[in-house]
């Protein structure tokens, strides 16, 4: 199948942008990071627009588009739901940061660990709105359920190498690394010290990120095995060669391997960047490099289930 680049940049920006909606959520449930709400909930509603606008170029006609909204069982029309959601918190988040920051609004601040770490937390939120434990509830609900529906939307059974929970779960994996990550490096800029709470959910999802990509690209391999048992679809023309090369319908051949390559060590690295920017508190870069590997390995990963992504009626 060929790569299909609009809903590439559609999913992965669609994904960067709910792990880090989701992450702002997290941190304001810690009591983290609040001088670095806005600039993150810009970002945020940045990257949910760039993928909208990269969708459009996917479709032919793009005023059509509306027609499938009528269908609400339609994966259109849930991944629309799930966005109107999401901008709606958006926008509640965006008026009470603004209505926080204009109050004066303080509160109890999160602390990091240790005093040194507490104390400069603590002076750079110093006066910086926060959001309420219940916006920030439903900003991390939200926000996974806009992923999942996102990947559940290819998800069937005409197509073997897609029909798996694996591939919702993996872009979710691809929101949790990148998510957190671009969260710290937002706070490290903000002068702020990266919490506690932002620090572990970017290592656990980093390693989740890593662990479920790898299971995905099993799946891949396994499910590549389902062609050969519905037979070879033929050319009246050529009978004796089939019309789909089975061999090539595997992440591990191919052109497929480099983008398996790519896929394995881009979203390794980001276990390293959060497990050394842990230790070191330098989030500015590591978390930078580890948040683009995510995103560069959620790319990778989208190009290898593309490559793979016949369908069995080509057989028939």
């Amino acid at each position: 199948m060929e790569l299909q680049w609009p809903l590439i940049l559609f999913t992965t920006f669609v994904v960067w942008s709910a792990g880090l909606f989701g992450a702002q959520g997290a941190a304001a449930l810690a009591g983290e990071g609040r001088r670095a709400q806005m600039p993150a909930l810009v970002a945020s509603a940045a990257l949910l627009a760039v993928g909208g606008v990269a969708v459009f170029f996917h479709l032919e006609h793009w005023e059509r588009i509306f027609n499938g909204f009528g269908n609400p069982t339609s994966g259109i029309t849930q991944e629309l739901a799930c966005i109107v959601a999401v901008g709606v918190l958006m926008v509640v988040a965006f008026v009470m940061l603004r209505r926080g920051a204009s109050d004066g609004a303080g509160g109890k601040v999160g602390v990091a660990g240790g005093s040194a770490a507490a104390a400069a937390s603590k002076a750079a939120n110093a006066g910086a709105p926060a959001l309420p434990k219940w916006l920030a509830a439903l900003m991390i609900v939200a926000a996974a359920l806009l992923v999942l529906v996102t990947g559940h939307s290819y998800m069937m059974a005409a197509r073997p190498a897609w029909d798996s929970v694996l591939g919702p779960l993996s872009l979710l994996g691809a929101a949790c690394a990148a998510g957190p990550l671009t969260f710290a490096v937002i706070e490290v800029t903000r002068d702020e010290v990266v919490g506690r709470a932002i620090a572990l959910f970017s290592l656990i999802g980093s390693i989740a990120n890593l662990a479920v990509s790898v299971s995905y690209l099993a799946f891949m391999e396994m499910a590549s095995a389902s062609y050969t048992d519905v037979g070879y679809y033929y050319d009246p023309t050529h009978p004796t060669a089939g019309m789909v090369d089975v061999t090539a319908l595997t992440p591990f051949a191919g052109e497929s391997v480099a983008m398996v390559a790519v896929a394995v060590v881009a979203t390794a690295v980001p276990v390293a960047c959060a497990i050394v920017g842990r230790k070191t508190g330098n989030w500015k870069v590591w978390g930078a490099v580890g948040a683009l590997c995510a995103v560069v390995g959620a790319v990778a990963l989208r190009m290898a289930f593309y490559s793979v992504g016949a369908s069995v009626y080509l057989f028939y």
